[in-house]
């Protein structure tokens, strides 16, 4: 798997005006942008998609002003989130939202959306053996028996070898953060 263009490599360029990279971006985080909406803000069907595209919008339209000051994920994520207050304001004028308070339920919910985030790009960045023994092992929950059979690798091999890729995913987790 080739490794993918950092974001600041993608946004500049986004900025010389490169459709491709402006694909690669909004394919990197459209499901970033979309599961804050929904999950973060409880945004369903038409609503959440309208935030996803306004944020889009804002994002493309702030770009050049982005300043590059930490990561671009933080930036971003200050923009979905700028969205979706305003659409929330904007569908429910009488109710009083204050930027300044923070909802701990809503604020657990956007953590957990992004280390979901960085786990899911970090397990995209690995190898594919790496991939698929995580995968056999903590989505399909296969005992090292099956995993072994599989991969048709000595069942003795298998921690081994998770090991070894859990470590390379603690690492790419780390790059992410």
């Amino acid at each position: 798997m080739p490794e993918a263009e950092s974001d600041d490599t993608l946004i500049a360029r986004c900025l010389r005006h490169e459709e491709e990279a402006w694909r690669a971006l909004v394919e990197r985080y459209a499901s970033y942008i979309y599961t804050i909406a929904a999950r973060g803000f409880g945004l369903e069907g038409d609503d959440a998609r309208e935030v996803f595209q306004e944020s889009l919008i804002k994002v493309f339209e702030g770009l050049p002003g982005y300043r590059r000051e930490g990561q671009f994920r933080a930036w971003l994520r200050r923009v979905v989130l700028n969205v979706c207050t305003a659409s929330l304001r904007r569908r429910r004028p009488t109710e009083a939202l204050h930027e300044g308070m923070v909802d701990p339920a809503q604020e657990e919910t956007l953590e957990q959306v992004e280390r979901a985030y960085v786990l899911t790009q970090a397990l995209r960045d690995l190898e594919a053996p790496c991939r698929q023994i995580i995968s056999l092992f903590f989505f399909e929950a296969q005992p090292y028996q099956a995993i072994a059979t599989t991969l048709a690798i000595p069942e003795g091999t298998v921690g081994s070898r998770l090991a070894r890729c859990l470590t390379k995913l603690r690492s790419k987790v780390r790059q992410l953060r």
